[in-house]
């Protein structure tokens, strides 16, 4: 036994001196494949204790081409270089397989092919090359695991999925060598089912450095290949996790469990947001994956009792929709960009608690066995740890999404829920309808006190169904009487809600950015916070600047601009683009055209950010206006009331 022993000391000793000779005179990146003899391999395997296996689509996320500056976004070569800096042991393995992107931010990995790397000695060594693969197919993902496994033996296994995601109806990943195919739920489970039949080894931790991943679909679906899983329920910064900091603490402690390394990953990716000052939105949570399986029966007992409910009563369904409206969701936009309709499930049954009080306490009891640890902010507070598709918002794309969603194989029973809510959502046709006031006049006066409230009456009986009612600014096109330019919608209504009244004092104030008027909407709403989109052209690119309201302290924050959804790769864009001193911002704003019927958004007058943000509510310059309420019902009907005119003048 003392000489079989003093064997693999030489053999370990003789591996390492390879690794030190190979080292020298390399540069951080290295296209020479490793080359250790396999009993040599053997011997320094028998010191592992974690492989890391890193799945990294590059996609646009690495590939896209700024000619200003004539550099690529590079993030996937930043994370890489991160992960050759952070590993410092030889008691861990990282080993990644790259693909998936037309070009690459460094002149060592091949943007014509998938490569295998492993990092040794601080340096990115090429261990194969294996062609053009799809990133997107289940079975690309089962080699790589059941390669990494087989190759890189330890006593723990972490996979890492890099790349974009989008929830359970989209997945995760964009391939752009393979028109921008992605993997979805049941394309991931199968990779991993193969990979665990072949390998017969459960993963440790299984994390995904992607948007909106946190799923109760995608939790409980990759259940029997992982103990745990890290992921986040709302968008990641396009920053993305700080791999130095993980691989440097994996390094320190390899025989930490997936729970620790998970609170490792979120404490670390915490701190990275706030070096990037992108810190006001993030989520990321670990979950305990051998409880997935009660969250799911306790959410199915919870939907059967509120199936009938809302399958045959108005109310219980209004009410119904009114919590899931109040819940906070995520990968929203307003004009530009779309929704992923995920939802925070907690969030959401505790809406619904008092209706119902024990099938709720049980699925909030499970999810707080199923959730180890969770990380939110000052912009998603709500965050629990676990969304679930709740279709609500995208109401152009329900039947679409539900058709993708059926084929991921999650619970048949919550399945025909939706499928049941969705008809209700989309069942009435009828705007809300209004009671003649023709006996009231309005009035405006500098002076609040001679100033009589513009008022509306709506049939108490249509009140339940309502979703949201905003105050609307806006102008006639000079030139036009039929085509109107809105300002934008407020949400500062004073509503009776049993007696249908709404009525609101219009001051003259409107949103002021910079003293720059912009539009201002309305994204989703919880108890102490608002969340607005505006849409603008940010340096002459068309998206929304997030801006999150504060209610106590009647405040707001600029969160940043987001693209939304790429209709080229389908997929929410990972960045959140902080503002900066010089961006040209022209506010956008929405027309209609009574006439035609057409409708759009133009451009209002550019300007430009400065060494601050200065959001707050100012006087809108002298002019004629027109002024109304705006009543969206849960149908997505709008119903606009009659405008009236304001004269604003000093």
């Amino acid at each position: 036994m003392k000489k079989i022993g003093w064997i693999a000391i030489s053999l370990i000793g003789a591996a390492l001196i390879v690794w030190w000779l190979a080292s020298i005179g390399t540069e951080e990146f290295s296209e020479a494949p490793s080359q250790m003899s396999q009993e040599i391999k053997e011997a320094v395997d028998g010191m592992t204790d974690y492989t890391v296996l890193v799945y990294m689509n590059g996609s646009d996320l690495e590939s896209d081409y700024d000619e200003e500056s004539g550099e690529y976004s590079g993030a996937a070569t930043t994370d890489i270089l991160e992960m050759t800096e952070g590993l410092t042991s030889d008691r861990v393995h990282l080993v990644l397989e790259t693909g998936g992107t037309k070009g690459w931010a460094n002149e060592q990995v091949s943007s014509e092919e998938n490569q295998r790397w492993i990092v040794e000695n601080g340096k990115l060594v090429l261990v194969e090359s294996l062609g053009a693969k799809n990133m997107g197919a289940s079975d690309t993902l089962t080699d790589f695991v059941t390669w990494g496994v087989e190759n890189y033996p330890a006593d723990k296994y972490a996979l890492v999925f890099w790349n974009h995601g989008g929830g359970a109806v989209l997945g995760f990943g964009a391939d752009e060598l393979f028109d921008n195919d992605s993997l979805t739920l049941d394309e991931i489970e199968a990779g991993l089912s193969k990979a665990y039949e072949q390998s017969e080894t459960q993963l440790e931790l299984i994390g995904f450095d992607a948007c909106l991943m946190a799923t109760v679909e995608t939790a409980y679906k990759l259940s029997p290949y992982g103990r745990y899983m890290i992921a986040s329920e709302e968008l990641e910064p396009g920053h993305g996790w700080n791999y130095q900091a993980i691989m440097t603490a994996l390094s320190s402690e390899s025989s930490m469990d997936g729970s620790q390394l998970g609170r490792i990953i979120a404490d670390s990716y915490k701190l990275h947001a706030e070096e990037y000052e992108q810190d006001m939105s993030i989520t990321l949570s670990v979950m305990d994956m051998s409880k997935m399986a009660s969250v799911v029966q306790a959410l199915e007992n919870f939907v059967e009792e509120a199936h009938s409910d809302i399958a045959v009563n108005s109310k219980n369904f209004y009410s119904f929709a009114n919590s899931r409206s109040r819940a906070e969701d995520y990968g929203s936009a307003s004009a530009h960009g779309g929704t992923t309709d995920m939802v925070d499930l907690m969030a959401l049954v505790r809406n619904v608690s008092d209706t119902y009080p024990a099938s709720a306490q049980a699925l909030e009891s499970a999810l707080k066995e199923a959730v180890v640890y969770n990380l939110n902010s000052v912009g998603r507070p709500a965050a629990s740890g676990l969304s679930i598709y709740f279709p609500h918002k995208d109401k152009e794309n329900f039947t679409e999404n539900l058709k993708s969603y059926s084929t991921i194989g999650f619970s048949d029973i919550y399945t025909d829920f939706l499928h049941t809510y969705v008809e209700r959502l989309q069942g009435n046709s009828a705007k809300v309808e209004l009671v003649d006031n023709s006996d009231f006049t309005f009035s405006y006066n500098d002076n609040e006190d001679e100033s009589a409230p513009y008022q509306v009456y709506v049939n108490p009986d249509d009140m339940e169904r309502i979703e949201q009612i905003y105050a609307v600014v806006a102008m006639l096109v000079e030139g036009s009487d039929s085509e109107m330019l809105y300002l934008g919608y407020d949400h500062y209504v004073d509503v009776d809600w049993e007696k249908g009244i709404l009525s609101d004092d219009f001051t003259g104030e409107w949103l002021m950015w910079d003293e720059n008027f912009v539009t201002l909407d309305l994204i989703s709403q919880g108890e102490d916070y608002i969340r607005y989109g505006i849409p603008v052209k940010l340096n002459g690119q068309e998206m929304d600047v997030l801006v999150h309201y504060d209610i106590e302290s009647d405040q707001f924050e600029v969160l940043g601009a987001w693209k939304g959804i790429s209709e080229e790769t389908g997929m929410p864009d990972k960045n959140l683009i902080k503002l900066k001193q010089g961006d040209e911002i022209i506010p956008q704003f929405y027309y209609y055209d009574e006439a035609t019927d057409e409708d759009g958004y133009i451009d209002g007058d550019p300007f430009t950010v400065g060494d601050g943000i200065d959001l707050a509510y100012g006087s809108l310059p002298d002019g004629s206006y027109l002024y109304g309420f705006s009543l969206t019902d849960y149908s997505g009907n709008e119903t606009l009331t009659d405008f009236v005119e304001i004269v604003l003048e000093e």
